[in-house]
């Protein structure tokens, strides 16, 4: 955790760099300190990312010291930037300048700056005493020993057939799944099955870096620690090499490069967590086994519990529920499964053992059956730069079973500045890249996809939110306070998260040090807030009440000068204050699905915003947009903007969207007809332009869209809700376009020659969108579209989906269409539907 805290405080020496030229304050005293600051930080994380795994009880203490001073000197900078932005604007020149005489925050910053030198001496010190000799921890996985392979014998039959196949070329095969899925104990199985296949085997477990890897395969194969040995050894023989857990692409080039390819049937397999790493390394053979795609099933968890808890592998009646539970909590892994079970066997069974086990797999990680999990899963977490593991971490803040929507994740990793800036990308398009990582390193699992193959929501599993909890307990990243249960990570909370309790316990609390603030249920009524709150946490950067029971908008909040991110997303707050432009550091506010339906003209003063929610759900599938004051086209650095209406008062906006060049997703509504030629031209500019959605001011209202042409290409979702006289004829070159929805467009003309041969659709969605009566897919239409939506098409009496049209369909919705009398569909397109929601007695089979 210590490389974590530096990390923090290396992304806030950078940020103050760049903030200091914004200030008032004459600030180049300090500069040289500044300088040496970030000098000494990017050191000590070169040593600790050198001396990672010392865990002698100095290597310890000392990183312990490093992580506190990292805390020290981020408090120092976020006090400084504090008091600097709390700058007397209302002053003359001459009177600022006495003020900042005698208050000058740089004064205070160079007094800290004494102690933490000190501080950095005495590290320094014990930094060049050289670090006693490393206990590098395993990474291979561990075998379960001689157990009862409960779950394992329905792999070990296709797995063979891949490892047996008639082929003289040489395969790969990779095995990839979970931390404690099973992948050794299978590949064990199946390697010792293997004894008269091949004229050599060997099993070497990569360990955390190639180094050595040559020795460990020769030392298998029995072979002097040669190259040219190993490659004339094998050059002519048919052989079994396992590698069991390898973590990057240079180890498995170095191996491949190794190794002779002498087409004689050779067999290599690989065990990994990354899923990438499985594809890059079987990208020849493309054999890939994904154990997380054949986990356990529910009979064979329980099985595998009860034979490993009871001594004659049956369940005491009494005890079956509790059981039930644990199992439930393990999710299928069966290492989890066993190691648990094993403790449980081993201790009285009674009622109230078996809850006690139950709970403290929830609330006490740090368990001694824990730690046997933990083990596995520690390599994962090693391999991980600090500011990714930050972002893991991050998931701990979150309630157990919480399934968490990644564009909320995103933005919570962004404002907390977790995410570096890399050139040609923003900081969002970063942290779904962070986000893939740990999906790859199956930290995280994906709990809904969309049809474009992105991620729509994630979690961690029970147990590794266990993990977490348990790395978070050592050091102070976060604390989360329950009604169950209090997890502390030290005396000054830096993240706090509130679950199903009233935020009136903190009365008593020191939160003077706090950074981020959220709430999870409970009784979380602005009104239960201790009166002094806002008062303590005036160094809160992150503000997330998402779904809380708030009806005003919390106006002490404005004073939080260094507040990045408020969520106030799904309340029920009605107004935002003037005030609101005090947040001048602000660049995520969300607002979503809440009663506010105008912004103040103060909002067009926060130049730091780059996402701006606002807007709830009005009428069926139409969406409420807040009005905005003139001027927005000054927040040039917005990236995301939805929804706003069309017009205020004066006169139309969407002309000065223009000016937002960054754009990547734009919601408006209210839009008149006479607004379309300034709206298309100001789309037109975006062309970084991803999302867009457009509502006319009524359903009678024509929108008027023709006059794009140069439409931003990497636009992938498209909503449009208006009359149409006709589809604008850019629309149909959008190649990058995943999802249209077309509502209250009453085309005369059937739509789909318009967008039938877009080569990236997958949704297609119709509402009240077409006045004829007959629609018909031709044969090679559609060829990507996996989910086709028609609704409301009142004069449309039959749907006719020809051979071999919409050739992926998965899901098929004909509903509220008054004169519908037939759907003529393919009987082969209808057995492969996932879904299907139209009227069984209107489904007519084309013979075929």
């Amino acid at each position: 955790m210590a490389e974590v805290a530096v990390f923090g405080a290396i992304t806030l020496v950078d940020k103050l760099s760049l903030w200091l030229v914004e200030s008032w304050f004459d600030f180049k005293r300090i500069e040289i300190e500044i300088e040496e600051l970030r000098k000494w930080l990017n050191t000590i994380k070169v040593y600790l990312e050198d001396t990672e795994g010392r865990e002698d009880t100095e290597g310890l203490k000392l990183r312990s010291y490093v992580r506190d001073l990292a805390f020290e000197i981020q408090d120092v900078i976020e006090d400084l930037m504090y008091e600097a932005t709390e700058r007397p604007r209302h002053l003359r020149q001459a009177i600022k300048f006495i003020y900042a005489s005698m208050f000058c925050p740089s004064k205070r910053f160079s007094s800290r700056m004494k102690a933490i030198k000190c501080k950095i001496r005495s590290i320094d010190a014990l930094c060049i005493c050289p670090p006693h000799v490393r206990t590098v921890r395993s990474s291979s996985n561990l075998f379960l020993g001689d157990e009862h392979h409960v779950g394992i014998e329905k792999h070990i039959k296709p797995l063979l057939s891949l490892v047996c196949l008639e082929d003289s070329s040489d395969k790969v095969i990779s095995v990839i799944g979970d931390a404690g899925s099973g992948k050794t104990t299978l590949i064990s199985e199946v390697y010792h099955i293997l004894n008269s296949n091949f004229n050599c085997k060997a099993w070497v477990s990569v360990s955390r870096s190639s180094d050595g890897l040559l020795e460990k395969l020769c030392e298998a194969l029995e072979l002097p620690h040669k190259i040219n040995k190993l490659r004339s050894c094998l050059q002519h023989k048919r052989y079994l090499l396992v590698l069991d857990d390898i973590w990057n692409e240079n180890e498995w080039n170095w191996i491949k490069n190794v190794l002779p390819s002498n087409n004689t049937g050779s067999r290599i397999i690989i065990t990994t967590r990354k899923r990438s790493l499985g594809s890059y390394c079987a990208s020849s053979s493309h054999y890939i086994y994904d154990l997380n795609l054949h986990p356990l099933t529910c009979e064979e968890a329980w099985e595998l519990f009860c034979d490993k808890a009871f001594q004659d592998g049956k369940c005491p009646d009494f005890l079956v529920d509790w059981s039930v539970k644990i199992v439930k909590r393990c999710e299928g892994l069966p290492h989890a499964i066993v190691t648990i079970g094993k403790f449980l066997s081993n201790k009285q069974q009674s009622m109230m053992e078996f809850r006690k086990v139950h709970d403290s797999l929830q609330y006490e990680p740090d368990n001694p059956f824990s730690h046997s999990f933990y083990r596995i899963l520690w390599p994962s977490y090693y391999r991980l730069p600090p500011n990714l593991k930050s972002c893991f971490l991050y998931f701990g803040l979150f309630p157990e079973d919480y399934s968490i929507k990644c564009g909320r994740i995103i933005r919570l990793w962004v404002a907390e500045g977790f995410i570096e800036q890399k050139r040609g990308k923003t900081l969002e398009q970063v942290a779904y890249e962070y986000l893939d990582e740990l999906i790859q390193m199956s930290l995280v699992q994906v709990s809904r996809w969309y049809l474009d193959g992105q991620v729509r929501s994630c979690r961690v599993s029970n147990l590794v939110r266990g993990f977490i909890l348990s790395e978070t307990m050592k050091d102070n990243f976060f604390t989360v306070v329950s009604r169950q249960h209090t997890s502390l990570g030290g005396e000054k909370i830096r993240r706090l998260s509130l679950h199903n309790c009233s935020p009136s316990i903190l009365q008593s609390k020191d939160l003077s040090y706090l950074r981020t603030f959220s709430l999870f249920g409970g009784d979380n009524r602005i009104e239960s807030f201790p009166r002094s709150f806002f008062r303590k946490v005036r160094l809160l950067t992150v503000l997330d009440l998402e779904n809380s029971a708030l009806h005003h908008f919390p106006e002490e909040a404005v004073k939080l000068n260094l507040l990045t991110y408020l969520s106030l997303r799904n309340t029920k707050i009605d107004s935002v204050p003037k005030s609101i432009k005090k947040l001048q550091n602000l660049i995520i506010l969300d607002l979503k699905e809440t009663l506010v339906t105008i912004f103040p003209m103060e909002i067009v003063k926060l130049h730091k915003l780059l996402f701006l929610f606002v807007g709830g759900r009005g009428t069926y599938q139409a969406a409420v947009g807040a009005q905005v004051s003139s001027g927005i086209g000054c927040l040039t650095m917005l990236e995301k903007l939805s929804l706003i209406k069309a017009n205020n008062k004066n006169q139309s906006i969407v002309k000065e969207l223009g000016n937002l060049i960054h754009m990547r997703e734009l919601g408006i509504t209210e839009l008149k007809v006479e607004d379309g030629k300034n709206l298309c031209a100001s789309i037109e500019k975006m062309e970084h332009l991803c999302s867009l959605y457009v509502n006319s001011a009524s359903q009678e209202e024509y929108l008027d869209l023709n006059y794009v042409t140069n439409s931003p290409q990497l636009i992938n979702s498209l909503i449009l809700g208006g009359r149409l006289e006709e589809i604008p004829a850019w629309i149909g070159k959008l190649n990058s376009l995943s999802k249209i929805q077309l509502k209250w467009s009453k085309l005369q003309s059937s739509p789909l020659e318009a967008l039938q041969a877009l080569p990236s659709l997958k949704e297609l969605h119709l509402y009240d969108a077409y006045t004829g009566t007959v629609m018909e897919f031709s044969a090679e239409c559609f060829s990507e579209l996996k989910m086709l939506e028609i609704e409301q098409c009142n004069r449309l009496n039959k749907v006719v989906i020809q051979e071999r049209a919409l050739p992926k369909l998965q899901k098929l919705t004909i509903k509220k269409c008054d004169s519908l009398v037939m759907v003529h569909i393919t009987k082969n397109l209808l057995s492969q539907l996932e879904e299907v929601l139209v009227p069984q007695d209107l489904i007519s089979m084309i013979k075929g």
